[in-house]
């Protein structure tokens, strides 16, 4: 059977000055930058010990704009999708494409038994956001689940793309039900296109194969959505980082200085190198950063014996990465200094580092926990949870938050099968991405952008008045979503030079009078303090 070639994607056309149709040029836009933290203590004792290393890099947006998007978004309309679940879906499309600008396009495939293109890849205008949320109005849910044939005409889709430069590509899945036995969705290969999955009702098999198709690809989310729950916050929250991509292809490398060892690196589920001895660096792949967001990577080092006190190079830190489809990396590079001391009030662990360390402990234990549950031994499950709470306070509110949340879905075999698996899964999913999901019950993740808020805080008021609510456009976002101002410095007003006035001569001896009183003043000062500091020392 010969493939159907879809080099149909339509051309990005503006209007210029003279008010005349042209097709859009590429961009050349600079884009946005990546900006390091790094926190550890600043001393270490002679003796062999450990040493914790915490480094923070954070996205940064360009002003200049973004590349536009092509976007394919495939939607189950197999039978179980009747009702409520695909009225959902429509609302969370119609919010999806008013949120889209003139540069992006989007694709709609469709699959139940076999997969359709709805619409090929279309400029977002206000005649195509009409035409395309027409069509999604007119979707009816029958047959079975193919949810492998909708992957592969999607990649199709886009790998068939006649315009691909300087452009960004993603997917979004979103289906409800097992699917077919001879569907194999998670072999289908997604090479560099980040997949966001999102899985309606429940089911351990349905949910582990989307949430290993947004693993197998280059930064996509897995996002379980229950019946009960908005589909269109999940599909908000993964399109506020779509469209504000600031870094991409990131890697970070840390390696060891000076007898140093390098013993662990945690960075959630990213690509890391090998190391063939504790002596050898390790390169951490991150692939895209938004605008706002942020990877910790805690470094756990064992720094050797010395003899005396001194400073010394124990780490360093070298991260590239690239943006707005261009080739050139940027780079920079941190030594971290380190003073051994026999001073035995060493400084206490950065706060940082420890909040950090609490984050990556509980991840740990809802895992287990999960691990725990899905084996039917839920007293043990519920243990592990209640153990690890134990250990948070009020400034892990986050935390705290979905630890609690776990637990009360624990209550009972049949209310964690029906509910908190699907919720544990998505817990385990954005600690180890470092990223966020739309949770259930609208827990929050802890590493929500503020566009993910905005766009989170828009779709619950599309949900409740679809036909009624003026959704934002990108400008009105950018001013919502702005960065405070820095704060105005204070100016201390200086002390004017004494002028004389016009046609005055100045008093010179007055002048010369008020000086020597100030130095006077200003030496009985220091004598009283010597003598103030002498009488302590008695």
């Amino acid at each position: 059977m010969v493939r159907e070639f879809h080099d149909d994607d339509e051309a990005i056309i503006i209007k210029n000055s003279q008010g005349e149709e042209e097709e859009l040029p590429d961009l050349e836009l600079d884009g946005g930058k990546t900006e390091a933290k790094i926190f550890n203590k600043q001393q270490a004792p002679l003796e062999e010990s450990p040493f914790k290393v915490l480094l923070e890099l954070e996205g940064v947006g360009s002003d200049e704009g973004r590349l536009g998007v092509d976007l394919v978004t495939i939607l189950d309309i197999s039978g179980s999708m009747r009702g409520p679940r695909l009225f959902k879906m429509k609302l969370a499309m119609q919010f999806l494409v008013q949120k889209l600008s003139i540069t992006d396009r989007l694709s709609i495939v469709t699959f139940n038994r076999r997969a359709e293109k709805i619409c090929p890849l279309r400029q977002i205008t206000e005649s195509s956001q009409t035409e395309i949320i027409d069509q999604v109005n007119d979707l009816a849910a029958k047959a079975s689940t193919n949810t492998e044939a909708g992957l592969k005409l999607a990649m199709n889709i886009l790998n068939d793309r006649s315009r691909t430069k300087n452009r960004s590509a993603a997917i979004m899945l979103m289906s409800d039900g097992m699917e077919d036995a001879e569907s194999q969705a998670i072999t289908v290969p997604v090479g560099e296109v980040p997949v966001y999955t999102f899985a309606f009702g429940n089911g351990s098999e349905h949910h582990e194969v989307l949430r290993g198709i947004s693993k197998n690809s280059k930064r996509g989310t897995f996002s379980p959505v229950q019946d009960k729950d908005d589909l269109s916050v999940a599909f908000s929250t993964a399109l506020a980082g779509l469209l504000n991509v600031s870094i991409e292809d990131l890697t970070l490398t840390v390696a060891p200085m000076n007898s140093s060892k390098l013993n662990k690196v945690y960075a959630g589920n990213y690509k890391q190198t090998n190391q063939a001895t504790v002596m050898e660096p390790v390169t951490v792949s991150f692939r895209s950063l938004y605008d706002r967001e942020t990877r910790k990577v805690l470094a756990l080092l064992n720094l050797p014996k010395v003899d005396k006190r001194f400073g010394v190079q124990i780490f360093k830190v070298e991260f590239k990465y690239r943006v707005n489809g261009k080739d050139e990396l940027e780079s920079d590079e941190r030594i971290i200094n380190v003073t051994r001391t026999d001073n035995k009030q060493i400084d206490a662990e950065r706060a940082e580092v420890l909040a950090e360390e609490k984050r990556i402990g509980i991840a740990s234990s809802i895992t287990e926990a999960r691990i725990l549950a899905d084996k039917k031994e839920l007293a043990e499950a519920r243990k592990t949870l209640e153990d690890a709470g134990k250990s948070l306070t009020e400034i892990d509110a986050v935390l705290k938050a979905q630890v609690d949340h776990l637990h009360l879905l624990m209550a009972s075999q049949a209310t964690y099968d029906s509910e908190g698996q699907a919720f544990a899964l998505a817990l385990e999913a954005t600690h180890e991405s470092q990223r966020a999901v739309a949770l259930p019950a609208g827990i929050p993740s802890g590493f929500e952008t503020p566009l993910m808020e905005e766009f989170k805080k828009q779709a619950e008021l599309h949900t409740a008045d679809p036909e009624g609510y003026k959704i934002p456009t990108p400008e009105e976002d950018k001013k919502a979503t702005a960065p405070p101002p820095p704060p105005v410095p204070k100016v201390v007003p200086e002390t004017p030079s004494r002028q004389p006035e016009k046609g005055r001569a100045l008093d010179y001896g007055q002048e010369v009078f008020g000086f020597r009183r100030f130095m006077v003043g200003l030496g009985s000062t220091i004598v009283e303090k010597i003598i103030e500091h002498d009488g302590r020392a008695r």
